[in-house]
């Protein structure tokens, strides 16, 4: 059977419709949108290229009445926002499953019928295409709320218009006042207005071509899937092993998706991600974080079932009660390398498993002290590499197993003969300042914008009659201070001295860490501060947590 074309209006009838409506398969990747900019553009580039009436790439669909698990198309868009798994009363029921185009399907259903991260696509109908850039589209996002314009035209409007002269007509009258009197204008709107109708309302032009895939058995068509994958971008070994998992617990995928927002909320506010947690479970399974397909037993699609069932809670734990209870962190971009934390949680397992003690809040402080410093030493010494994250939590699950102190000597010396260092210089305490700002005020919490935190320069970098070496001098982790956005705007480029004994500013000098009384001489010297604030920080260091930094050359610290 050769491809078979469909306008885009009928195809995003098709999407989700009761009756013989087209859905995905559960062997397909969740769709991933990437960062807002970066998607709109991918959308709005793809919207054109159907309205210049390129070619998109076909659709292969798997026509079948078969009692197989799918999942509906996602309506608005939102990060965290899955393709859910229709209910399995309906499984039996006549249906296309997507095998390819999932995601150009995806996108279009959300754009033109739904929302994307609460925006809306229009289309500029005074947009030029005789005089604009090649990569320049008459497509664009407005939020939801924005003030309607005749000049921009929802796209979520258009896309459910009837085909019929009336409706194009009285579209026509409305759009038409954002020319005004203009009568090239009015041309270049009736223009637009026409192209749009004809591809996204019209059911005349097959803008979509798809192939219906003949098979008796849901195994034929994934073969046929596997092959569209090759010299494409075929599935991960990651998506394999799920795929093997959820052709025994179809919902499996769906509780992975509930188990990362559970640490979500429960951490107050760290994402972890389902893949991200299926990888620990293999970790637990395999000794490896390394996912291999080839490397699957009969034996171990049991125990991923069984762990997510009966041993979720450590790593819950890792994220609650150890990352938020005691560091306050609140966001995954404060960790720099997350493997690392693997076998903390690991080693929760064990114990757990073998009936000890395993909540760290309830441990002597001597115990949670090596945690500490395993945490603290991995991420700011990079021990990070899947060889190294493998050996280290094979030491920790034995060490939880025997119900043993976590082994950061043993750790320690597998890092030393991996090449990394086994004790911290200031360096790289420098280096990480979100993560080391953080573990030096564990009370303090950031207040985060666009995945960046709100931190203060005590001293600000744009302090009146300073030159270049003091704006260097002051641009270090030991003038930093975690604060609201509130408190910065207050502050800016104040003399701190000065900010701190003003009316405004006063209230808040209880949110400072390692300062002096505002009487201090220190505040008339910046330098002598900062470094008055470093031996504080550094002595912080050691007490909360026993580590040292090293000395450097004749360096005394």
């Amino acid at each position: 059977m050769s491809y078979a074309g469909i306008s885009v209006r009928e195809a995003l009838e098709k999407l989700n419709a009761p009756n013989n409506g087209w859905y995905l398969p559960q062997v397909q990747r969740q769709y991933v949108w990437g960062a807002r900019h970066e998607s709109e553009d991918y959308v709005c580039l793809l919207l054109d290229s159907l309205l210049q009436r390129y070619p998109i790439g076909g659709v292969v669909l798997w026509e079948t009445d078969q009692k197989v698990p799918y999942r509906y198309f996602v309506q608005d868009y939102l990060p965290g926002h899955y393709a859910r798994q229709v209910d399995e009363g309906r499984w039996g029921a006549a249906k296309a499953l997507v095998y390819d185009g999932q995601q150009r399907l995806q996108t279009l259903y959300s754009v033109l019928r739904h929302r994307f991260n609460g925006r809306i696509l229009h289309f500029d109908l005074l947009f030029d295409s005789a005089t604009a850039e090649a990569d320049e589209t008459g497509f664009l996002f407005r939020d939801a709320g924005a003030e309607a314009d005749p000049r921009y035209l929802r796209m979520t409007e258009l896309s459910c218009l009837r085909c019929n002269e009336d409706e194009k007509v009285d579209l026509e009258d409305r759009a038409l006042v954002a020319a005004a009197d203009d009568k090239g204008l009015k041309l270049r709107v009736r223009r637009n207005l026409s192209a749009l109708w004809d591809i996204f309302v019209d059911t005349n032009h097959k803008s979509i071509a798809y192939f219906s895939v003949k098979a008796d058995t849901e195994k034929e068509v994934n073969e046929v899937f596997r092959r569209l994958n090759t010299g494409g971008i075929a599935l991960t070994q990651l998506e394999l092993v799920l795929g093997k998992i959820k052709a025994v617990q179809s919902d499996y995928e769906e509780k992975l998706w509930a188990l990362s927002e559970a640490i979500t909320k429960k951490s107050g506010g760290i994402m972890f991600s389902s893949t991200s947690i299926l990888q620990f479970f293999h970790l637990l399974i395999k000794n490896t974080i390394r996912i291999s397909e080839a490397r699957l037993d009969a034996e171990d699609i049991p125990a991923f079932l069984d762990i997510l069932e009966n041993d979720s809670e450590p790593l819950v734990e890792v994220f609650s009660s150890y990352l938020n209870g005691l560091f306050s962190i609140n966001h995954a971009s404060i960790v720099p390398r997350w493997l690392a934390v693997l076998p903390i949680a690991a080693y929760l397992t064990e114990l757990k498993r073998h009936g000890h003690e395993w909540r760290i809040r309830t441990w002597d402080e001597s115990e949670v002290r090596l945690v500490h410093q395993y945490f603290l030493l991995s991420q700011l010494c990079d021990w990070n590499t899947q060889t190294m994250v493998n050996a280290f939590a094979r030491e920790a699950m034995e060490a939880g197993r025997n119900n043993w102190s976590f082994p950061l000597d043993t750790i320690r010396q597998i890092a030393v003969e991996k090449n990394r260092t086994g004790e911290l210089n200031e360096y790289q305490l420098l280096s990480q300042p979100w993560l080391s700002t953080k573990v030096l005020m564990p009370g303090r919490s950031y207040v985060f914008h666009d995945s960046k935190p709100q931190v203060d320069h005590i001293f600000p970098l744009k302090l009146d009659g300073q030159d270049e070496a003091y704006q260097e001098a002051v641009d270090v982790l030991w003038n930093f201070q975690p604060v609201s956005a509130e408190v910065n705007n207050y502050k800016r480029a104040r003399h701190p001295r000065e900010f701190f004994k003003a009316a405004d500013g006063s209230k808040y000098f209880g949110a400072y860490d390692f300062v002096p009384a505002t009487d201090s001489e220190l505040w008339d010297a910046p330098l002598a501060f900062v470094a008055e604030r470093r031996k504080h920080m550094l002595a912080a260091l050691e007490g909360l947590y026993g580590l040292k930094v090293v000395k450097t050359g004749d360096e005394g610290i």
